[in-house]
């Protein structure tokens, strides 16, 4: 199972987003997650692969200062004018709306223990297992002891999806100090069809583990 190859930059431009990926409002289980946590109090997030920008808005809306990153400038560009159209309103408290920054998952361009909540729908299941590795690492490096990872990802392996799974999880995040919460079934909608998916929590600990040493030598 290998990453996925496209040219996200022309898949955006050509619209074809909008025939698969694209859902055209914030997702229900970021916005179940959010409500539960209560109000983000200025507290930074990072939505990992954030395409056109409904779930980072739906961030700076609960209150977070969010970031979106992703590998297309098309998608930014579509990101960047959303958030332009819908104003301070669309922002964390005090009116900043988020920011988006080009990056890739497994190179984040963010110092250490940057976030505070980490959110991907629909990024890890696009990478292979040469590449989740590398995630997870990430993942750890930028997020702050306490801080939760929410994962939302296909439960099939179907091309071009790499199922998010239990044996995923154990391999590739707890050794980075990720305590993950029970892996729950759902269907990941969009404005053209359903996935079947999983959704799963996994908590940063304390514990760094051999993040620090990677870190130490990066």
């Amino acid at each position: 199972m290998t990453t996925t190859t496209l040219d996200w930059n022309r898949t955006y431009r050509a619209g074809d987003h909008h025939k698969y990926w694209e859902l055209s409002r914030p997702s229900a289980e970021l916005v179940g997650l959010l409500a539960a946590l209560g109000p983000g109090g200025g507290r930074a997030a990072l939505d990992i692969g954030c395409g056109t920008g409904w779930d980072t808005l739906a961030l700076a809306g609960a209150g977070y200062r969010a970031t979106g990153v992703d590998l297309s400038e098309v998608a930014l560009g579509l990101a960047r004018d959303r958030a332009a159209s819908q104003g301070p309103e669309g922002g964390a408290a005090g009116g900043d709306g988020p920011a988006f920054e080009q990056a890739d998952v497994r190179r984040l361009p963010f110092g250490e223990a940057s976030f505070d909540l980490l959110v991907d729908r629909g990024c890890l299941h696009h990478l292979g297992e040469e590449d989740r590795e590398e995630y997870a690492r990430e993942a750890a490096r930028v997020l702050r002891p306490g801080g939760v990872l929410y994962l939302r990802g296909s439960r099939v392996e179907t091309f071009p999806f790499k199922p998010l799974t239990t044996g995923l999880l154990r391999r590739h995040f707890v050794p980075h100090g990720f305590e993950a919460g029970p892996l729950l079934p759902f269907q990941l909608e969009t404005d053209a069809m359903s996935l079947p998916a999983h959704a799963c929590v996994l908590t940063r600990t304390t514990s760094a583990g051999p993040v620090a040493d990677r870190s130490a030598a990066r």
